[in-house]
């Protein structure tokens, strides 16, 4: 099982009401022993941020706003270019359920879970979609590009969490 190191536990959360437990935009690193398969999950590094809009659980991709480590579960809708999410914007993944206000970590660098829509396929360009915090790799018009994360394996027949996701500081890329 693992463990915080130096203080990052990647799922704790704080209420909107508590003074955060770090300042927005604090980088956390984690070497995760958990075992994945024949090897150890490694290392993952996170964002503390806070949340402004309702992120439902582990695995929803979210992207930062104007203001310095305010993440929003990521759209097709507010991902246009100058507006919440324009183009070079940080995108981190939750770790865990929040609600507006919210402090928590968002996964920037590593292996992790990320939730995908139905049948987004391996080692292709991910999108967003109208579906909130659910990227796909349809190239839907009027969507922007995902740039730094990967699946290493397919996401099934159902919209899911893909445990088998690589990130990469990911980034808002460009209007498909």
């Amino acid at each position: 099982m693992s463990s915080p190191i130096i203080g990052i536990n990647p799922t704790q959360i704080s209420l909107a009401t508590d003074v955060p437990l770090f300042k927005p935009g604090t980088m956390g690193g984690y070497d995760n022993p958990t075992p994945d398969g024949t090897s150890v999950i490694g290392y993952q590094e996170y964002v503390y941020g806070t949340a402004t809009a309702t992120i439902t659980g582990l695995g929803y991709c979210c992207v930062e706003g104007v203001l310095n480590a305010n993440f929003s579960i990521i759209t097709t809708v507010n991902t246009a270019a100058g507006q919440l999410g324009g183009h070079g914007s940080r995108v981190g993944v939750a770790q865990a359920a929040m609600t507006v206000g919210q402090f928590g970590w968002f996964q920037v660098l590593g292996k992790g879970s990320l939730r995908t829509l139905a049948s987004a396929a391996l080692g292709t360009r991910l999108n967003t979609t109208a579906t909130v915090g659910v990227p796909d790799d349809d190239g839907t018009a009027s969507s922007r590009s995902i740039n730094g994360i990967v699946l290493k394996t397919a996401t099934g027949g159902a919209e899911a969490t893909n445990a088998d996701a690589r990130f990469s500081y990911p980034t808002v890329g460009v209007t498909l």
